[in-house]
């Protein structure tokens, strides 16, 4: 973490916070966009640390480092670009006759996700979901003693600069986190949203916050020299 003044670290955590809040599905979310978890968190049964890594099956640190490198490295992207593919090779009736006839199909709930998100997402990416989960996890991670904390830096830098990679603003990433998170939950009717809508008023609408202090192109890079001088603003 050498080279980052206290204020430009200070901004990046927090829009590496807002990245992750939308990982939460609870009013906590709003509550974790300002302030970081707590160790003492770890002993709350129903909490959202535990939640989380039950929900990846994560039990100690090498499992959590598994579902990272998963997250960062696919993330369930090549599947849901498969069945986008597959659809789209289809027109709309043709789709919807498919779709239809697909019911008894093991994966017909994934394919039906996919088919209400194809005008939404006309890209199929997908990636993120996994950036906003290994940055969440990765925040875990550190609290669990499961990564020290400059490893759980880096991977959340990784996960920030992937997401800038294939995002262009903040619509872009909420749109495509819902969408990822629809097709892992096989939610047809789309009940795993109202978070991330949530969320998406808290960052873009009456906080400013993505206008304000974490715009989507914040930068990542350090703005210190190594003599410590200041070489970029702020």
């Amino acid at each position: 973490m050498k080279g980052f003044s206290r204020k430009h670290k200070k901004r990046i955590e927090l829009y590496l916070r807002c990245l992750s809040s939308v990982c939460i599905e609870s009013m906590l979310g709003y509550y974790y966009i300002p302030y970081e978890f707590h160790p003492s968190e770890r002993w709350l049964r129903k909490g959202v640390m535990k939640r989380a890594l039950a929900d990846w099956k994560i039990t100690d640190a090498a499992s959590l480092r598994e579902r990272i490198d998963f997250l960062l490295n696919d993330g369930h992207c090549q599947e849901y670009l498969d069945v986008h593919n597959r659809l789209s090779a289809l027109t709309l009736k043709a789709r919807e006759r498919y779709l239809e006839d697909a019911k008894d199909d093991p994966d017909y709930k994934k394919m039906a996700v996919v088919g209400k998100w194809m005008g939404m997402l006309p890209s199929a990416d997908i990636a993120a979901l996994g950036g906003g989960w290994a940055i969440l996890l990765s925040r875990i991670g550190r609290i669990y003693r499961f990564l020290s904390e400059e490893e759980a830096w880096e991977i959340k830098q990784k996960a920030a600069a992937l997401l800038q990679q294939h995002y262009r603003s903040w619509d872009e990433y909420l749109t495509a986190f819902a969408a990822g998170t629809h097709f892992i939950k096989e939610d047809i009717a789309m009940k795993h949203s109202h978070h991330v809508i949530s969320r998406a008023s808290n960052i873009l609408g009456g906080s400013k916050l993505a206008y304000n202090k974490v715009p989507w192109d914040l930068s990542l890079l350090p703005d210190k020299s190594a003599s410590g001088s200041m070489s970029a603003s702020v």
